[in-house]
């Protein structure tokens, strides 16, 4: 057996060790080509099993279902060398193949078993990490990075993405000084680490200071567009704030100039944040044209994934908007059939919490606004189930607040904007809220 970086034992050739180092440099990163090192040193060295279990863990944070053929190739290679590998690179098989079957929890459970005994193995952080952002588990994100920080030398190659890892998880369960502290520490550090710069838009979103984030992602953009797995994702932050601050050319103008060319590449995250950045200028009053048409023809090539709710939910707002009339009645028929038979957390998740929640984006599109607000405000609350962030997950506040404008239920209106000028005090949230004061029925 050869050993990583951090000094862990693995089966294969040196060679392979070398290439996940790299790998997972890239993954951390969020750059370079993480699986195509992983296939070209498992071409040569099959007995390098955690590599392909890696390849197929990689495919199923990317988006792909468990049952896609890159996965269950990846997870025949692991299985077949098994027998070289170390008790450790059997468990990073069992969790993934328990995440290709829709167990997401029984994966991170055995993830963190391995991080009990190795806290510094990469792997296993970064794909839990990953893992509990798919479930909503804020709290989970962060405690996982405190648990083995310890563990991780200042000299670590690795060392100075934790800090933006645990900073993101600190921002999600309400600790801004804290991670704004680290998030800017980690930059300091390595400029081109754009988990950090996304942590740090992050704490600037939830602390409503929209024009020095815009300031922050414009100047640090340079540096964050060389990761392309999230060079999407921070120009959608910076377009959230240019939304909130009614800045509508430039957001549709960044949309034409950098998401409309990354739909081809068919990555789940850019169609996400396409869907999403439509839905919201919508929400804002803005025409935004024929642009719905090609984020829907890449979203409907994956009606029958039903990987997470929270993607299901954003293909619904593109499947609303497609200009197809199928496509609405194409998605409530594959979900049909993916509750009655499907497998794994997401069923229950998508039944209990992900339906309502597209279906009151479907009536929203339909006009049935009071259908829309039915659908969605009992479940609001359980809206982190679907996984994402505090960010993401706002379009369904939005969405919520719209509707109940547009059915005419101001008291209810009201209602929802007085509790959100209390967290986002933003010229937008406060005239919305006194417009509707002044249609609500008096008290």
């Amino acid at each position: 057996m050869a050993r990583d970086q951090q000094g862990i034992r693995l089966a294969g050739s040196p060679a392979s060790a070398q290439a996940f180092d790299r790998a997972m440099a890239d993954y951390f990163g969020l750059g370079g080509d993480p699986v195509g090192r992983l296939k070209r040193a498992l071409a040569g060295d099959p007995a390098f099993t955690l590599g392909a279990t890696a390849i197929a863990a990689l495919f199923m944070i990317g988006g792909f279902p468990g049952d896609h053929p890159e996965v269950v190739g990846a997870l025949g290679a692991a299985q077949a060398a098994i027998a070289g590998a170390s008790p450790r690179e059997q468990r990073h098989l069992r969790a993934a193949q328990a995440f290709a079957a829709g167990r997401i929890r029984e994966a991170t459970l055995l993830w963190e078993d391995i991080l009990v005994d190795h806290p510094v193995d990469a792997l296993a952080l970064r794909l839990s990490q990953d893992a509990y952002f798919f479930l909503g588990e804020s709290a989970a994100i962060r405690d996982s990075i405190a648990r083995v920080l310890p563990a991780w030398e200042s000299d670590n190659p690795l060392r100075s993405f934790l800090d933006g890892l645990y900073a993101f998880g600190l921002e999600e369960t309400g600790e801004l000084l804290e991670a704004e502290r680290l998030a800017r520490a980690a930059l300091a550090a390595n400029p081109a680490d754009a988990w950090a710069a996304h942590a740090l838009a992050h704490v600037m979103e939830s602390g409503n200071r929209q024009e020095e984030g815009i300031a922050f992602l414009k100047a640090s953009s340079a540096s964050w567009r060389s990761a392309h797995f999230m060079a999407g994702h921070n120009g959608w932050h910076l377009a959230i704030y240019l939304i909130e601050e009614g800045r509508f050319a430039e957001v549709l103008a960044d949309y034409d100039r950098f998401v409309v060319s990354k739909l081809g590449d068919d990555a789940t995250l850019d169609r996400i944040d396409a869907a999403s950045l439509l839905w919201r200028l919508e929400l804002a009053g803005v025409d935004v044209g024929e642009r719905w048409r090609p984020a829907a023809r890449a979203w409907m090539a994956h009606v029958e994934d039903h990987v997470l709710a929270f993607n299901d939910l954003h293909l619904a707002f593109a499947a609303a908007r497609s200009g197809q009339r199928d496509d609405a009645a194409r998605l409530r028929r594959s979900l049909d059939d993916y509750e009655r038979f499907g497998a794994g957390d997401n069923v229950k998740v998508t039944a209990e919490v992900g339906r309502p929640l597209i279906e009151g984006v479907l009536r929203f599109a339909d006009e049935d606004y009071a259908g829309a607000v039915e659908a969605i405000l009992p479940v609001r609350y359980q809206a982190f189930r679907i996984g994402g962030s505090h960010a993401q997950r706002d379009v369904v506040n939005q969405t919520l607040i719209a509707a109940a404008e547009r059915s005419g239920q101001w008291n209810l209106a009201r209602a929802l904007l007085a509790e959100r000028v209390a967290m986002r005090r933003t010229a937008h949230t406060r005239q919305a809220y006194e417009r509707a004061v002044g249609r609500a029925a008096p008290h």
